[in-house]
Protein backbone atom coordinates (compact mmCIF):
# COMPACT_ATOMS: atom_id res chain seq x y z
CA UNK A 1 0.00 0.00 0.00
CA UNK A 2 1.46 3.21 -1.38
CA UNK A 3 0.53 7.24 -0.84
CA UNK A 4 -0.11 8.94 -4.16
CA UNK A 5 -1.61 12.29 -4.43
CA UNK A 6 -3.13 12.26 -0.87
CA UNK A 7 -4.52 8.86 -1.15
CA UNK A 8 -3.51 5.24 0.37
CA UNK A 9 -3.75 3.24 -2.83
CA UNK A 10 -3.76 -0.55 -3.19
CA UNK A 11 -6.83 -2.72 -3.58
CA UNK A 12 -9.05 -0.27 -1.97
CA UNK A 13 -8.39 3.45 -2.25
CA UNK A 14 -8.97 5.57 0.98
CA UNK A 15 -9.07 9.13 1.34
CA UNK A 16 -6.07 10.73 3.20
CA UNK A 17 -8.28 12.50 5.79
CA UNK A 18 -10.34 9.20 6.12
CA UNK A 19 -7.10 7.23 6.85
CA UNK A 20 -5.51 10.29 9.05
CA UNK A 21 -9.07 9.50 10.91
CA UNK A 22 -8.67 5.72 11.35
CA UNK A 23 -5.01 6.25 12.55
CA UNK A 24 -6.05 8.71 14.79
CA UNK A 25 -9.24 6.69 16.18
CA UNK A 26 -6.64 3.88 16.61
CA UNK A 27 -3.49 5.29 18.38
CA UNK A 28 -5.99 7.18 20.81
CA UNK A 29 -7.93 3.75 21.64
CA UNK A 30 -4.82 2.07 22.08
CA UNK A 31 -3.51 4.85 24.51
CA UNK A 32 -6.69 5.76 26.48
CA UNK A 33 -7.29 2.14 26.85
CA UNK A 34 -3.69 1.24 27.99
CA UNK A 35 -3.96 4.36 30.66
CA UNK A 36 -7.14 3.37 31.70
CA UNK A 37 -5.96 -0.39 32.36
CA UNK A 38 -2.78 0.84 33.69
CA UNK A 39 -5.12 3.33 36.69
CA UNK A 40 -7.11 0.15 37.71
CA UNK A 41 -4.13 -1.96 37.92
CA UNK A 42 -2.20 0.43 40.32
CA UNK A 43 -5.90 0.89 42.24
CA UNK A 44 -5.81 -2.75 43.17
CA UNK A 45 -9.23 -3.34 41.41
CA UNK A 46 -10.35 -5.75 38.84
CA UNK A 47 -8.32 -5.98 35.13
CA UNK A 48 -9.14 -4.14 32.95
CA UNK A 49 -11.05 -7.09 31.37
CA UNK A 50 -12.31 -8.41 33.77
CA UNK A 51 -14.20 -5.14 34.74
CA UNK A 52 -15.55 -4.97 31.05
CA UNK A 53 -17.20 -8.42 31.19
CA UNK A 54 -19.11 -6.70 34.51
CA UNK A 55 -19.94 -3.78 32.88
CA UNK A 56 -21.55 -5.72 30.34
CA UNK A 57 -23.26 -8.20 32.25
CA UNK A 58 -24.36 -5.00 34.46
CA UNK A 59 -25.76 -3.25 31.46
CA UNK A 60 -27.73 -6.13 30.23
CA UNK A 61 -29.32 -6.08 33.47
CA UNK A 62 -26.84 -8.48 35.31
CA UNK A 63 -26.67 -11.67 32.91
CA UNK A 64 -25.72 -12.61 29.68
CA UNK A 65 -26.08 -15.89 27.76
CA UNK A 66 -21.93 -17.37 26.89
CA UNK A 67 -22.60 -16.04 23.47
CA UNK A 68 -24.68 -12.58 23.60
CA UNK A 69 -21.41 -11.55 26.24
CA UNK A 70 -18.92 -12.80 23.36
CA UNK A 71 -20.21 -10.12 20.87
CA UNK A 72 -20.14 -7.38 23.25
CA UNK A 73 -16.40 -7.97 23.52
CA UNK A 74 -13.27 -7.90 21.76
CA UNK A 75 -12.27 -11.18 22.75
CA UNK A 76 -12.07 -14.67 21.42
CA UNK A 77 -14.34 -17.39 22.27
CA UNK A 78 -12.00 -19.58 24.21
CA UNK A 79 -10.24 -16.57 25.90
CA UNK A 80 -14.00 -15.23 26.88
CA UNK A 81 -14.81 -19.21 28.93
CA UNK A 82 -11.15 -18.81 30.38
CA UNK A 83 -11.81 -15.67 31.48
CA UNK A 84 -14.81 -16.50 33.15
CA UNK A 85 -13.92 -19.73 34.96
CA UNK A 86 -11.62 -17.45 36.56
CA UNK A 87 -14.03 -14.86 37.26
CA UNK A 88 -16.25 -17.84 38.84
CA UNK A 89 -13.51 -18.98 41.26
CA UNK A 90 -13.22 -15.77 42.06
CA UNK A 91 -16.70 -15.49 43.03
CA UNK A 92 -17.41 -12.53 40.93
CA UNK A 93 -19.99 -14.27 38.82
CA UNK A 94 -21.38 -17.54 38.16
CA UNK A 95 -22.41 -20.04 35.04
CA UNK A 96 -26.00 -21.85 34.85
CA UNK A 97 -27.61 -23.86 32.23
CA UNK A 98 -29.67 -21.41 29.80
CA UNK A 99 -33.06 -23.08 30.52
CA UNK A 100 -33.93 -22.18 27.23
CA UNK A 101 -30.91 -23.96 25.61
CA UNK A 102 -29.71 -26.69 26.74
CA UNK A 103 -26.51 -26.21 25.43
CA UNK A 104 -26.06 -22.72 26.41
CA UNK A 105 -24.53 -21.32 28.99
CA UNK A 106 -26.11 -17.83 31.46
CA UNK A 107 -23.50 -15.76 32.81
CA UNK A 108 -24.79 -14.05 35.66
CA UNK A 109 -23.46 -10.90 37.79
CA UNK A 110 -22.96 -11.99 41.89
CA UNK A 111 -23.24 -9.77 45.06
CA UNK A 112 -19.39 -9.67 44.95
CA UNK A 113 -19.16 -8.99 41.55
CA UNK A 114 -21.79 -6.25 41.82
CA UNK A 115 -19.44 -4.83 44.62
CA UNK A 116 -15.97 -5.28 42.49
CA UNK A 117 -18.00 -3.53 39.35
CA UNK A 118 -18.69 -0.50 41.88
CA UNK A 119 -15.68 -0.18 43.50
CA UNK A 120 -13.76 -0.12 39.79
CA UNK A 121 -16.08 1.94 38.32
CA UNK A 122 -15.42 5.12 40.63
CA UNK A 123 -11.61 4.77 39.33
CA UNK A 124 -12.32 4.13 35.79
CA UNK A 125 -15.12 6.30 35.52
CA UNK A 126 -12.85 9.41 36.72
CA UNK A 127 -10.36 7.97 34.54
CA UNK A 128 -12.81 8.45 31.36
CA UNK A 129 -13.40 11.87 32.19
CA UNK A 130 -10.02 12.45 32.16
CA UNK A 131 -8.51 10.42 29.47
CA UNK A 132 -11.40 11.26 26.79
CA UNK A 133 -14.96 13.44 28.15
CA UNK A 134 -12.81 15.94 29.82
CA UNK A 135 -10.54 16.68 26.94
CA UNK A 136 -13.24 17.60 24.61
CA UNK A 137 -15.33 20.24 23.83
CA UNK A 138 -19.34 19.78 24.03
CA UNK A 139 -19.34 20.07 20.35
CA UNK A 140 -16.15 18.17 19.47
CA UNK A 141 -18.33 15.42 22.58
CA UNK A 142 -21.14 15.93 20.15
CA UNK A 143 -19.93 15.13 16.49
CA UNK A 144 -17.97 12.02 18.25
CA UNK A 145 -20.86 10.36 19.34
CA UNK A 146 -23.23 10.76 16.53
CA UNK A 147 -20.11 9.47 14.76
CA UNK A 148 -19.90 6.53 16.85
CA UNK A 149 -23.71 5.92 17.12
CA UNK A 150 -23.33 5.81 13.19
CA UNK A 151 -19.90 3.42 13.05
CA UNK A 152 -21.50 0.83 15.60
CA UNK A 153 -24.10 -0.33 13.90
CA UNK A 154 -23.19 -2.63 11.03
CA UNK A 155 -23.08 -1.24 7.34
CA UNK A 156 -26.61 -1.83 5.29
CA UNK A 157 -28.58 -1.56 9.05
Amino acid sequence: MTVEGGQMTGPIKIEADRMDAWVGFLHAHARIIKALADELDKAGQVSFGTYDVLAQLSEAGGSLRHRDLLERLVISQPGLSRKVERMESAGLVERKPDPADGRGVIVRLTRAGRAALRAAAKVHMAGIDREFGGRLSDDEAAVLATAFRRLATPPGD
